[in-house]
């Protein structure tokens, strides 16, 4: 018998195009989305550049071709969440003016696990942040803090925004945290030697609030007292 033809090598199947298959084109805008998306289901620090293209249907290539690599997208992921934190008006006192943007920057933050982290560790290095910075700054120098406005912007923002990136971490990493450590305080609820125990244990037994409730409660706290610190150096 003749011997056959040899067999011609079998090509690697090619995925069709997004326009063939009717499919709207991938842009740099919906990466972005998808990654936003990823964040508040995962946080910043909980997606891959792979786990986005399968979101898309893309090849991972796509996405560096469209954004760049993870930093990249990081990057703009972040810039687009602090550009949805709202700026409040120039005519706001500067007390209320701050108290504004750390509240509602933390609802916004604490919606994306990772970013505040990132906004305290890395700073606000993004196009959106530019307008509140010059904004927060010049509110500062108009309420007469003079040379020490930047220092006192980083000073307020750093505090309000360590407090989420702390919430979310023990959320994320230390769930039972918050339990922990009250069981260990009250055990001290009625230590006649350790007066200063036997305060916390108290409260730790007092306390009814979820853990959410505690966190906003905190927060307050430090959101004012930072103001009253920052109030005092205008003073003097």
């Amino acid at each position: 018998m003749p011997e056959s033809a040899p067999r011609a090598p079998e090509s690697t199947p090619r995925r069709r195009s997004r326009a063939s298959a009717g499919l709207p084109p991938i842009t740099a805008d919906k990466i972005v989305d998808a990654a936003v998306d990823l964040t508040a289901e995962h946080g910043l620090d909980g997606w891959s550049i792979r786990q986005i293209a399968t979101r898309l249907d893309v090849w991972p290539g796509v996405v560096a071709h469209h954004v760049g690599d993870r930093e990249a997208v990081v990057m703009a992921v972040t810039d687009r969440i602090v550009g949805r934190i709202p700026v409040p008006g120039a005519d706001v006192g500067w007390r209320d003016w701050f108290r504004q943007l750390m509240f509602e920057g933390r609802d916004v933050l604490k919606r994306y696990p990772g970013v505040a982290r990132r906004l305290v560790v890395v700073g606000p290095n993004v196009p959106s942040a530019l307008a509140t910075i010059d904004a927060g700054i010049k509110v500062l120098q108009v309420a007469g803090f003079g040379g020490q406005a930047t220092e006192i912007y980083r000073y307020l923002l750093n505090s309000a925004f360590m407090l989420v990136a702390v919430e979310d971490d023990r959320g994320s990493f230390f769930p039972s945290a918050r339990a922990d450590m009250g069981r260990t305080m009250a055990a001290f609820a009625q230590d006649p030697d350790r007066p200063g125990l036997a305060a916390a244990g108290a409260q730790a037994l007092a306390r009814s609030q979820d853990a959410a409730e505690q966190d906003l409660a905190f927060f307050r706290l430090t959101v004012e007292r930072s103001l009253d610190g920052a109030e005092a150096l205008l003073k003097r």
